[in-house]
C-alpha cells in the first residue's frame, strides 16, 4: 500500500511545504528497477498495513521465521536522472494534499532511506518481473518523463508502479480472493510477481522471499481493479473526516446551548 509519511507539523493542504518533492527533478535517464522498503518507523504501517495484509501473506505462505526481517510494506521506482542523481518515484500517504490530490513524490534516494530506521530497502531490476523485457523498461522510462500524480486514496504505491508500466500487473491478486474465486487486487508490496529464475543476489532473494512469491499464480484482475486494502483505507480516511465534522458540530451546539443558558439567566 505504501507507508511513507511526511514530517509532523507540516500544514496539511499546502503543496509548497508538504509536497516539496512533487516536481520531477530533471529528465529520467535510467530505471534501475523497483525498490522495496520495509519501514520499521511507520505508524501507519504498524497499525494498519501489516495487520491488514497478514492474512493474505499467510495464505501465500509468507510466514516469518525466527530472525527473519519484516516483509516489504512499500514499493517505488528507483531512477537515475540525466545528472546522475538517484531518486525514488513513489506514492506517499500523509497529508490531505497527497491523499486527495497528488501523492507522487520524487524523493532523493538518501532521504528515502532515512525513513527506514532499522528497516531495509532493496532494488530489483524490472526485468526480474514476469513479462517485463528491455523494451518494456524503455517504455516505462518514457512514461516516467510524462507521468502525473494521483491522490493516494485512488492509487496506492503498487498501482502507481503498475501504471508506469502501462497497467501491466507486477503484484499479485489477493490469495484470499483467489481461494474464493474472486479476482481482487491486494496492493501488497510483499507479493511481487517475480520470475523464479530472476538473477537476484542472495540478500534480495531472502528479503523478498523469492522462492515463495515466485510461485504465485498469474493475476486475473486489472491493475486498477478493486483493492480491498485501498477501499478500507478510504473508509478510514472518510470516517476520520466524518468524526471530525461530527465533533465540530457537537462542540458548536454545546457552545450555543451555553450561550442561551447565559442569556436566560441574565433576563431571569
Amino acid at each position: 500500500m505504501g507507508s511513507g509519511m511526511k514530517r509532523p507539523g507540516d500544514p496539511l493542504l499546502s503543496p509548497a511545504t508538504t509536497h516539496h518533492n512533487a516536481t520531477r527533478p530533471g529528465r529520467v535517464a535510467e530505471l534501475k528497477g523497483v525498490i522495496f522498503q520495509s519501514d520499521n518507523s511507520s505508524v501507519i504501517g504498524a497499525l494498519f498495513i501489516r495487520p491488514l495484509e497478514s492474512f493474505d501473506r499467510w495464505q501465500a505462505g509468507l510466514l516469518r521465521g525466527t530472525g527473519d526481517k519484516p516483509l516489504a510494506m512499500h514499493a517505488g521506482l528507483h531512477v537515475v536522472m540525466e545528472d546522475g542523481k538517484e531518486f525514488v518515484a513513489e506514492q506517499l500517504v500523509g497529508t490531505l494534499f497527497e491523499d486527495f490530490r497528488d501523492a507522487l513524490n520524487w524523493t532523493p534516494l538518501e532521504e528515502f532511506r532515512t525513513r527506514e530506521a532499522s528497516g531495509w530497502d532493496v532494488t530489483v531490476p524490472a526485468t526480474a518481473f514476469r513479462g517485463v523485457d528491455d523494451r518494456t523498461v524503455e517504455q516505462a522510462v518514457a512514461a516516467l518523463n510524462k507521468v502525473r500524480g494521483h491522490g493516494f486514496v485512488g492509487e496506492d504505491c503498487t498501482m502507481f508502479v503498475e501504471r508506469v508500466f502501462g497497467g501491466r500487473r507486477l503484484f499479485g491478486d489477493s490469495p484470499t480472493g483467489q481461494a474464493l474465486g474472486v479476482g481482487l487486487r491486494v496492493g501488497d508490496p510483499a507479493l511481487p510477481l517475480l520470475r523464479p529464475d530472476a538473477a537476484l543476489d542472495e540478500r534480495a532473494r531472502h528479503l523478498l522471499r523469492v522462492a515463495t512469491v515466485s510461485q504465485q499464480p498469474d493475476p486475473s484482475a486489472a491493475h486498477d481493479a478493486p483493492n480491498a486494502h485501498l477501499w478500507l483505507g478510504r473508509f478510514i480516511v472518510w470516517s476520520a473526516m466524518l468524526l471530525s465534522l461530527t465533533s465540530a458540530v457537537g462542540l458548536y451546539q454545546r457552545h450555543e446551548r451555553r450561550k442561551r443558558r447565559r442569556r436566560w439567566a441574565f433576563w431571569t
